[in-house]
């Protein structure tokens, strides 16, 4: 919404409040003293739900 020269905007970020993961990747390592590698699942969580102006 704009006014003359005023802007007012309202940002609203997952208003549900969902558990997601905005990115999941494997990854395989394997330490000096471990026989078989390892593989793990690492992840950034997602956005919790927030509103900003």
């Amino acid at each position: 919404m704009a006014w003359k020269n005023l802007e007012i905007c309202i940002q609203i970020q997952n208003l549900l409040n969902t558990s997601w993961n905005e990115t999941q990747f494997a990854t395989t390592s394997r330490l000096k003293d471990e026989p078989l590698p390892v593989e793990e699942i690492h992840f950034t969580p997602g956005t919790p739900f927030f509103a900003k102006e």
